[in-house]
């Protein structure tokens, strides 16, 4: 049955309904489907970004908290060390209850503190700095930059899609036939989300470029509605993500002092080690006098500092390694303080001692200019670090010093991402940039460019980092000080050995001999000594009349009571037992303790030749004597030395003189206008004290304690240097294992010695043939009225004067063997101890005494 014409038109309309219904109904199941994709794909991309964006936060933390942690530590290593450092300046400091050291030993000390204070000073200051700038920074960035993308309410109310939405899908996009393509342009172009491999029959019938529906290319443009601020630096160079090349640029406000923090606790650690091994070699010569000790101390630290400057210097970076120097100044000091410590002095030995100095300032000067120049930064274009894991990585424009980059453990942001490594943020951020329709109020890129200026702050005009002028600044402070120490010890050096007043000493004090800092008794010093806290004045004894706490419950009768409580028997045993020792203290020679009273009752002459020689009249010289010299010996000038008007020169027990001269006569005089001339000897260091001395036109003649006979030739010292050397092989028979306290004479021709042993009234003579290797032989002996406290020959040896200890003197003619008296003791001078006598060359006798004056001795030269 045929339809017709309107059959067949009705069928055609009725297939294409169905199909029309068909398309509809196939592509409105993709356009729900692609709509609930499209809002997953939205909640997931935030998602990630929101994970990775918390990973870039965590990435600032690390890198803030490298910084923030290793500056912490630099900061309480240097408070610590500034602790040691202030205990050894105030409390450990020398020259408090001894004699100071040498001014350049403690020159070398002292700048090694100050530099050492300068150190860590800069360490806390500038680890500080950057400390407090990272974290500053660090959190401007967590708290405004780096933030997790939530997605705004609008943001989502656009991601959400009504089904009504698809009314609004052109025609085509409704009635699209599958498996056609319908835009051309889009032909040979690749497909849309899919990355495998396809059959060409397959890929022919896929969408490919913009053949898309309208709805997609709807969505992507209401996702990327809004605009994000930029903080990325206009000079970045980088394919990172943006927060790690801002971090890059912020570093120049803080690496700067972060790596010269580590700079200065390297000095400080250098120069603490320095001014501790230079202190404790002072304490150990100066207090203990432990010779061995101070070596011992000086080489530890000397192999520690070459330790140190290995660890944190690399070799391969310095040409010439001059800063290895440093620590020999040390290996140069201990002996040039041993020399200064010398028993007695000697110009040679002192000249090797002062080059030693020389060599010791110059280790150190070296050294700091050394250290100068390695600290620089480097400006010649270094190679940029490579990003690998265990190492440090900074850019190439940070100027670092080139010996210390392995010890500054510095980790910048990466410049680029790693092979499979994604920045989805950062793509969100741009897809929205590129998307966006700037409206009122929003921050553009173009607003914000005023933040985004990378320039390095933390530079200056020349490009020069303000820590390393720090640093800079203090290296040549250290320089000038030790230029200055130079300067300083060669004006001591010209000035040692003359008459030149020194810079700084005790007034009257010589150049060679150093200022013995008197200081008065401290407050207190008569009060009870307390064990405890409180002192004297307020510790347990407070309140106490008296200081015998144990012994005031006895009341008046303390003695009676002690007495009676012990045996009369033991009591008077130990008595008898003491009478001994007391009688050999009573007779014992005085002069050179210095504590006991003269008590022998018998003089050289009689009671009644002395009433006949007290009419002769003395005069005592006005003598001012050098500071802290004590004479005992006295030697009366010979006939040339007379006609220059010098009558005597005395003598300590240690080698220190002074010429005394006048140009007045004694006869008739009261007192006589004298002055002093000092000098020291040199050369009689190892022969024990001087006894004896004797002045003749060759020179002096000396005898010492051990028996040993010196002469030092010439008319008198040269530039207060008297020089002496041994004469004779053999020692005067005086030598024994105690201490001589006799007296001595000697004369040059003939050549003779006159020996008084103590305790025993006569006097031993010995004669020598003047042959070095000759001994000396027995003469005689000669009984006397009394012991001889002091003996001296005449010019020509003929006569012996004889001084008893009340001052008399007798004379004894060598040749005859007869005793004459000479002089009477001298009135009024009961206190006065005799210490020596000599003929003077113009006739009259010359007596040197000591006498005892508020607290101190003085010495009085009498001529008569």
């Amino acid at each position: 049955m045929e339809l017709g014409a309107a059959g067949y038109a009705a069928a055609g309309a009725a297939s294409a309904a169905g199909a029309g219904m068909g398309l509809f109904g196939y592509n409105r199941g993709n356009y729900m489907m692609d709509q609930k994709l499209h809002f997953s794909r939205f909640t997931a991309g935030h998602t990630y970004a929101m994970a990775q964006t918390a990973q870039y936060r965590e990435d600032i933390t690390m890198l803030t908290a490298l910084t923030t942690g290793r500056m912490d530590l630099y900061h309480g290593i240097a408070g610590m060390t500034a602790t040691i450092l202030t205990a050894i300046y105030c409390p450990g400091r020398l020259g408090l209850h001894t004699p100071a050291p040498p001014a350049w030993l403690m020159g070398l000390a002292m700048v090694n503190i100050a530099g050492c204070y300068i150190w860590l000073g800069l360490t806390m200051w500038m680890a500080m700095h950057a400390s407090l700038r990272a974290d500053s920074a660090a959190v401007h960035m967590l708290t405004r930059f780096v933030r997790l993308p939530v997605p705004s309410q609008g943001m989502l109310d656009r991601a959400r899609k009504f089904l009504s939405a698809y009314e609004e899908q052109p025609l085509r996009e409704v009635l699209r036939v599958p498996f056609f393509r319908h835009q051309g342009k889009g032909k040979g172009a690749g497909g849309n989300n899919e990355d495998m491999d396809m059959d060409p029959d397959a890929l022919g019938r896929t969408r490919h470029g913009n053949d898309v529906p309208a709805w997609f290319l709807k969505e992507k443009a209401i996702d990327q509605g809004e605009a994000f601020e930029s903080m990325m630096p206009l000079a970045a160079q980088g394919t990172a993500p943006e927060h790690f090349e801002v971090y890059r640029e912020i570093q120049n406000e803080w690496w700067p002092y972060d790596v010269h923090a580590r700079l200065s606790i390297f000095l400080a650690f250098m120069h603490l080690s320095h001014c501790w091994c230079f202190m404790m070699l002072a304490h150990q010569l100066t207090e203990t006098r432990a010779f061995f000790v101070g070596g011992a101390v000086v080489i530890p630290f000397f192999v520690l500092q070459q330790i140190i400057l290995t660890l944190d210097i690399m070799p391969s970076q310095v040409s010439i390694p001059l800063h290895r120097l440093g620590p020999f100044a040390q290996l140069f000091a201990y002996p040039a303080v041993c020399i200064e410590y010398r028993r007695y002095y000697d110009a040679d030995v002192a000249f090797i001692g002062y080059i030693l100095v020389y060599l010791a300032y110059a280790c150190q000067l070296i050294y700091t200019i050394q250290l100068l120049i390695i600290c620089a930064p480097d400006y010649g274009s270094p190679p940029e670090m490579a990003e690998v894991p265990s190492s440090s990585w900074w850019p190439s424009a940070w100027r670092l010093p080139r010996a210390f980059k392995h010890a500054t453990h510095l980790v910048a942001p990466p410049r680029n991402l790693e092979p499979g490594q994604t920045d989805l943020a950062g793509e969100m951020r741009a897809a929205a940039k590129g998307g966006a329709t700037a409206t009122t109020g929003q921050l553009t890129a173009e607003s914000a460019e005023g933040k985004r200026r990378d320039v390095h702050r933390a530079l200056g005009k020349h490009g020069e980092s303000p820590a390393w002028f720090n640093v800079k600044a203090g290296l040549i402070a250290l320089i000038v000080a030790w230029c200055f120490l130079i300067a300083g010890f060669t004006i001591e050096i010209m000035n040692a050995g003359t008459t030149h007043p020194s810079l700084l000493n005790g007034p009257g004090v010589p150049n060679n001999l150093r200022d013995p800092r008197y200081r008065p008794a401290k407050v207190g010093y008569t009060e009870p000594t307390e064990v405890g806290t409180g002192g004297a004045l307020y510790g347990p004894a407070r309140g106490v009349e008296g200081a015998e706490r144990r012994l005031s419950e006895l009341g008046s009768n303390v003695e009676s009571e002690i007495l009676s409580a012990l045996p009369r028997h033991d009591l008077a045993e130990k008595l008898r037992s003491l009478l001994p020792y007391l009688n050999e203290l009573a007779t014992s020679d005085s002069r050179i303790g210095g504590g006991v009273t003269q008590t022998a009752a018998v003089s050289m002459i009689p009671a009644a030749a002395q009433a006949m020689l007290t009419g002769a009249a003395s005069a005592q010289a006005v003598v001012q004597w050098p500071a802290l010299f004590e004479p005992r010996l006295l030697a009366c000038g010979h006939a040339a030395a007379h006609s220059e008007g010098k009558i005597a020169l005395a003598l300590s027990h240690h080698g220190r003189g002074a010429i005394i001269s006048t140009a007045a006569s004694h006869v008739g005089a009261k007192e006589l206008p004298a002055m002093t001339t000092p000098f020291s000897l040199v050369g009689t260091f190892g022969h024990g004290p001087l006894v004896a001395a004797t002045w003749d036109e060759a020179g002096l003649l000396l005898a010492a304690a051990t028996g040993a006979v010196l002469e030092c030739p010439g008319s008198g010292p040269t530039d207060g240097l008297w020089q002496c050397r041994p004469a004779l092989a053999a020692k005067l028979p005086i030598g024994n294992s105690k201490p001589f306290r006799g007296a001595v004479a000697l004369s040059r021709a003939p050549l003779r010695a006159a020996i008084a042993f103590p305790g025993e009234s006569a006097v031993t003579l010995f004669s020598h043939s003047g042959e070095p290797s000759d001994l000396w032989l027995l003469a005689g002996e000669v009984r006397t009225r009394a012991s001889a406290w002091s003996v001296a020959f005449s010019s020509a040896a003929k006569e012996l004067f004889l001084a008893s200890v009340d001052g008399a003197i007798a004379k004894l003619n060598i040749d005859a063997g007869n005793m004459e008296e000479a002089a009477a003791p001298l009135g009024g001078l009961e206190k006065h101890h005799w210490q020596a006598a000599c003929p003077l060359h113009s006739g009259g006798i010359a007596r040197l005494a000591l006498v005892q004056e508020a607290g101190s001795r003085e010495a009085s030269l009498f001529l008569s």
